[in-house]
């Protein structure tokens, strides 16, 4: 496979355009959800936004990459080809590095609060930098103790089997 070729250029392009406009779409849509239950979360803490940001940056670099090898810039824009092209790959790069980052931060955010006993149940974050609406404050009071009750038996099932294995082992 000839990766010089502007066809195969040409799918890439047109792949990493869907991907980042999806991304980007799904990235505000879980902003607005957030800030519509008073828990914005910034552009950066985004996972979906920082995706789709990168995958446009590597578009860009795609897109340049056929324009100069298809003699169609100028003289004196071939110049700033390279500079361009090192300027998105680092930003691309760049974010790449936040999207690694937040998700890392996330899933630590995850681990601890579910390792909290009767940690809060509201704001926990999602793989994807959501705040998800906690539900214990929108169920009824009988709801919410039998709901109680049951993760507190669950949690202590687990503590036994957990004990059981380790007499065992």
């Amino acid at each position: 496979m000839n990766f010089n070729n502007p066809v195969f250029l040409s799918i890439f392009i047109f792949v990493f355009i869907l991907l980042a406009l999806y991304n980007v779409v799904l990235g505000i849509r879980r902003m607005r959800e957030a800030a519509a239950r008073n828990q914005p979360i910034r552009w950066y803490r985004q996972l979906n936004f920082l995706t789709g940001i990168e995958y446009t940056l590597l578009a860009l670099v795609f897109v340049l990459s056929i324009a100069s090898r298809s003699n169609t810039l100028s003289p004196s824009l071939k110049q700033l080809v390279v500079p361009i092209y090192l300027v998105l790959l680092i930003g691309a790069a760049v974010f790449a590095g936040l999207v690694i980052r937040q998700g890392i931060s996330n899933a630590r955010n995850m681990r601890a609060q579910s390792a909290v006993p009767g940690g809060r149940n509201n704001g926990t974050v999602r793989a994807n930098g959501n705040a998800r609406l906690a539900l214990m404050e929108d169920e009824p009071a009988g709801q919410r103790t039998a709901n109680v009750q049951r993760r507190r038996e669950r949690r202590k099932n687990a503590a036994a089997a957990r004990r059981r294995r380790a007499g065992k082992a």
